[in-house]
């Protein structure tokens, strides 16, 4: 009897053997992309343990060291900087062969206002002065600085062609102040056409939104007044109470959410930006006959205004920052292929908002999903057992959310080779949630460079042949730009592909949490990403 069931074992042993015999490198990857798989991963990653991952605090840390584990654990090989070791012998010290770690350090700047800026408002002879945090805050400003200028009237500061908006038609805005209202037209009347079709797609509406300094930094403006007509903004500008840190604010932002940006050999030419009281925009406004509440009705139906230049008025302002230097690091790992000057790339950011007021901001969707994504993509890399023929980097990236800037230091201070070696980028942001409308809790959009119709093509395929059932959008453009890392590899002509499941209600918010995630769709669309990313790294299109 024993016999029979050694003899059992042993056949049913070979019969294992013989079905992986038979499996191609890509179902020997998916096999390791398992639910299990990216639970355990994604509980940890999001857990209070991280508090949040912000951009150069102990969270983050702890998750990189985590990530860089993972892939040691994976098989996969440092790709980050290159130090020396030393050693001593007899004849003194030595230089011992140098070696690669798991991480790329360098340092940002991070600013915060002093308290002690100044705004003026000077018509005439007569002068106002007002003072930071009662009558305006700083939202963002690199540097200390002094300026005197004219201020013009650019509605909401948008310009988008797939909304069929332009605020900027017949202006110079060289050398001047932009005066705008906060959000887009129609926000707060959800009848009106323009809300209706701006919130079909949310995501396009987050991105029109933060662009908007981005293009005033283009066209030369020196700062930004910005107005918000719908609630009482300086209710936030006044100090929380120590006593009352203990345990959680009401509001569900953060409070404490300081500026960073990479150091530069030149001063930066990103406008100041100012949140300020209806005071201020009264008196700059005052005599000029706009009225801000009739012009927010009117954008919101649709009607088109051009901009303002107002006259007789100079704006001044004295703003004052403190900058100090923090250490941050990416973390990078690789598969070396066939072809050492090749390169194709996956990528995540694994920063998130930290911890404020009592809360964590885990991220859970955002992003440590696609963190987790990246990590699992690489182990099921590993799992092939077949060297590629481009060289695979597994990234993630530091800083987004201070502006991308992980991503970018990299882009312009590759590990390996030069970036005209990159020959595709996959970003993994917000995978595992749905946006409000999706019904059927399977929609995924695909953003590409429409340049590289393959990356369609072979998503598509990928799709059909190993029966992923997302439904899939493409979103094509000669140089994808957005708010996340693959805007950093596009600006530098690598081609790109950016997968996102969708823009939950709980995006930058505390309540991110795992137990929210929608396991199925992550688990798919990793499963896509690996299958896009052999093809990409085995063949030449």
């Amino acid at each position: 009897m024993k016999n029979l069931k050694l003899l059992v074992l042993l056949i049913g042993l070979l019969t294992v053997q013989n079905v992986n015999g038979q499996l191609t490198p890509k179902e020997k990857g998916l096999q390791v992309i398992t639910k299990e798989a990216i639970q355990a991963q994604l509980e940890f990653l999001a857990s209070d343990w991280t508090e949040g991952r912000a951009t150069g605090e102990r969270g983050i840390y702890l998750a990189g060291d985590y990530i860089a584990s993972m892939f040691k654990y994976s098989g996969i090989q440092p790709a980050g900087d290159v130090y020396e070791r030393r050693s001593r012998g007899g004849g003194g010290e030595a230089s011992a062969p140098s070696e690669r770690s798991y991480f790329q350090n360098f340092t940002l700047l991070e600013s915060v206002p002093d308290g002690g800026s100044v705004i003026s408002v000077k018509k005439g002879n007569h002068e106002v002065v007002f003072q930071e945090d009662v009558d305006f805050r700083i939202d963002r400003a690199g540097l200390s600085m002094k300026l005197t200028a004219p201020v013009v009237f650019i509605g909401y500061g948008i310009k988008s062609e797939e909304f069929g908006l332009d605020d900027f038609s017949g202006v110079d805005l060289e050398g001047k102040i932009a005066l705008r209202l906060s959000g887009f037209p129609g926000m707060n009347n959800e009848e009106s056409p323009l809300y209706k079709k701006i919130m079909e797609d949310r995501r396009a509406a987050y991105q029109m939104n933060r662009n908007k300094n981005e293009i005033l930094a283009e066209k030369g403006a020196l700062a930004v007044i910005e107005v918000d007509l719908n609630r009482d903004v300086t209710r936030y500008w006044a100090p929380v109470n120590e006593a009352l840190q203990m345990a959680p604010n009401e509001s569900s932002w953060r409070s404490d959410w300081t500026r960073m940006r990479l150091d530069d050999l030149q001063v930066s030419n990103d406008p100041v930006v100012l949140s300020v009281s209806h005071k201020v925009a009264n008196i700059i406004l005052e005599g000029t006959g706009l009225e801000l509440e009739k012009y927010e009705t009117d954008a919101g139906q649709g009607k088109h205004y051009k901009p303002i230049e107002i006259r007789n008025v100079e704006f001044g302002m004295d703003v004052r920052v403190t900058n100090k230097r923090v250490r941050v690091r990416n973390v990078m790992g690789m598969i070396e292929g066939k072809n050492k000057d090749e390169f194709v790339v996956v990528g995540a950011h694994m920063d998130h908002m930290g911890m404020s007021g009592g809360r964590i901001w885990n991220g859970a969707d955002d992003n440590g999903s696609g963190t987790v994504g990246m990590m699992t993509i690489a182990r099921a890399f590993a799992a092939t057992g077949v060297q590629p023929e481009k060289t695979i980097l597994f990234c993630g990236w530091t800083g987004e959310e201070k502006g991308l800037l992980g991503s970018r230091y990299f882009t312009m201070h590759p590990t390996l080779g030069e970036i005209d070696q990159y020959r595709l980028y996959l970003n993994y942001d917000m995978i595992s949630r749905d946006s409000p409308n999706d019904e059927e809790k399977k929609n995924c959009s695909v953003s590409y460079t429409e340049a590289y119709p393959y990356i369609e093509e072979i998503t598509n395929n990928n799709a059909e042949t190993f029966g992923i059932s997302l439904n899939l959008s493409f979103r094509p453009s000669e140089t994808p730009r957005g708010g996340s890392d693959y805007s950093s590899f596009s600006s530098q002509e690598v081609p790109i592909m950016a997968m996102m499941a969708g823009f939950p209600r709980e995006y930058h918010t505390a309540a991110d949490e795992v137990d929210l995630i929608n396991w199925d769709k992550m688990l798919e669309i990793i499963k896509l990403g690996f299958l896009n990313m052999w093809d990409a790294a085995n063949n030449d299109y």
